[in-house]
């Protein structure tokens, strides 16, 4: 009768153990919160950039509300692609999202540091192939 316990808890072990490593999550890879990579976009299976953040970062979307009394200053973080200024959000729908290498969210202070003051709403980053 013991054994039978025994058994049925070491299946038990084993089933949860088979259960947790089936989730999908890798724990030998660490996912930046801030970064969605060209893998993650074509998994989306979403057409444009846009959307595809949406689902897999919704936070980049989002407004920390004024974070300035610079009227110049945007709410809501804006766009750049390769470098260059783009638009607002947006604009990221007329990006196709398979063609995203990756994609950054630089927060207030980093895109003010790198930007400039207009940018405290914070700056989406894409880089193209």
């Amino acid at each position: 009768m013991i054994q039978v316990g025994t058994r049925a808890f070491g299946a038990g072990v084993v089933a949860a153990l088979l259960a947790c490593s089936s989730a999908g999550v890798n724990p030998g890879v660490k996912r930046d919160p801030n970064v969605i990579t060209h893998e993650e976009f074509v998994a989306s299976n979403e057409g444009n950039a846009y959307d595809a953040i949406s689902k897999l970062r919704p936070l980049f979307l989002k407004s920390r509300g004024r974070t300035t009394i610079n009227a110049d200053a945007y709410d809501y973080p804006v766009v750049f692609v390769d470098g260059q200024r783009f638009g607002d959000l947006n604009s990221l729908k007329s990006i196709v999202a398979a063609q995203v290498l990756e994609a950054r969210h630089l927060h207030g202070p980093d895109a003010v540091g790198k930007y400039g003051m207009q940018y405290g709403g914070g700056v989406i980053e894409i880089t193209t192939r």
